[in-house]
């Protein structure tokens, strides 16, 4: 009998990043998100990155968890175990 056990994989959730301009559009893809990039200027992408992380453990397989950047007033929302087809509140 071996001391080693196998290694079991991990499913890990999927975490995505949305942007919501003060205009109330809310902004999910990434060519959209390269349009208005500059908007969003004031965001740490290494925080965003670590919360990607994070919550990727935190969330199930079959949810999506989001990251939800606000242009206006500068917040981050985060939403964990969401539905697929859920949508964030264009304000905060």
């Amino acid at each position: 009998m071996s001391d080693y056990e196998p290694y079991k994989s991990v499913a890990l959730g999927t975490v995505s990043t949305v942007h919501v301009l003060k205009s109330g559009k809310v902004i999910m893809g990434l060519q959209e998100y390269l349009k208005v990039e500059n908007h969003f200027s004031w965001v740490d992408k290494k925080s965003i990155v670590e919360k990607i992380l994070k919550l990727r453990s935190l969330t199930d397989e079959s949810k999506n968890s989001l990251i939800v950047l606000y242009e206006d007033g500068h917040h981050i929302r985060e939403f964990i175990n969401v539905d697929h087809l859920f949508t964030p509140l264009a304000y905060c």
